[in-house]
């Protein structure tokens, strides 16, 4: 299957419908001054959505503070420079979860005097990373203050959730790849899509385009195929199967089968000395399991 040339790296993809009413409302509000709370797990795009709000609102880099607390900074000099200016100011909020306690009760002090200003000269953004959703959840300072905004997040849906944007997505990453790398990939095997329809991916479409640039740089000619790949490209699939209770055997008996053929890549005789049954066998299990596209 060959990919179609994609949209440039400007514009977003959000071709299906759940994405799709997301971005609306999220440029929609972008025309307000509302607080923008963006939530997602790692590699959903939560900091390129900030950044095209950002331009919706045609904010520049001068008239923004970033209170990101994974890093040492002096946050109460911070929080005096956003009280005292006396012009349009845009505050990005990240980790907090990694804040001091009494850190984030100076900021929610802050926030409540400060949302009900009737001209409020701020543009607030907040990411969240799910991790930092049962912290944020529980009752403790973080949710507090994560209380007085929550009414105004947006959460984006992971890889697994877009996986028909998935084509789009691919193509996108290939064009950058071949910019980037300076190559002239304009193809890629249907086996590929397969591949990344069953991988889970723990970093989302950061951790697809690190890939695909990985297979740009391994590969030549015109083509990404399939065989021509590393199997050890494809053994990190392996450890993504995790026991887990209240799931029957015949679940982890397929998710089995796919992980060895996945890195066979479809060779059934090696999935089948693999996994120590006969061919037949195999045969007859994937056609039980509808796994025949792996193969």
């Amino acid at each position: 299957m060959s990919s179609k040339r994609s949209k440039p790296t400007s514009e977003w993809i959000s071709s299906g419908s759940d994405i799709q009413k997301i971005r609306n409302q999220w440029i929609e509000t972008s025309n307000s001054n509302l607080p923008m709370l963006i939530i997602g797990e790692r590699g959903v795009g939560k900091s390129f959505w900030i950044q095209k709000s950002l331009e919706q609102r045609n904010i520049l880099p001068d008239s923004m503070i970033r209170l990101d607390f994974s890093y040492p900074m002096p946050f109460a000099e911070s929080l005096e420079k956003i009280k005292s200016s006396k012009q349009m100011i845009t505050i990005l909020i990240d980790r907090i979860t990694k804040a001091k306690p009494e850190e984030v009760l100076l900021l929610q002090q802050w926030w409540k005097s400060e949302k009900y200003e009737e001209k409020s000269k701020v543009n607030l953004y907040w990411e969240i990373h799910s991790e930092e959703l049962e912290t944020l959840n529980q009752k403790n300072v973080y949710a507090d203050f994560y209380d007085q905004l929550k009414s105004f997040r947006f959460e984006l849906p992971n890889l697994k959730k877009r996986i028909s944007e998935l084509p789009l997505f691919v193509s996108q990453f290939l064009e950058e790849a071949n910019t980037e790398l300076g190559k002239k990939i304009t193809g890629i095997e249907e086996e590929f899509f397969v591949f990344f329809k069953n991988k889970t991916f723990t970093s989302n479409l950061s951790e697809l385009r690190d890939m695909i640039f990985a297979l740009v740089g391994f590969s030549s000619g015109k083509q990404l195929h399939w065989k021509q790949i590393p199997s050890h490209f494809f053994e990190n699939q392996l450890s993504d199967l995790e026991v887990k209770p209240g799931i029957s055997l015949e679940t982890y008996e397929k998710e089995i089968i796919k992980a060895n053929l996945i890195y066979t890549k479809g060779n059934r005789e090696k999935a089948a000395k693999l996994l120590g049954i006969s061919e037949r066998n195999l045969y007859r299990k994937l056609h039980e399991y509808h796994l025949e596209d792996l193969s």
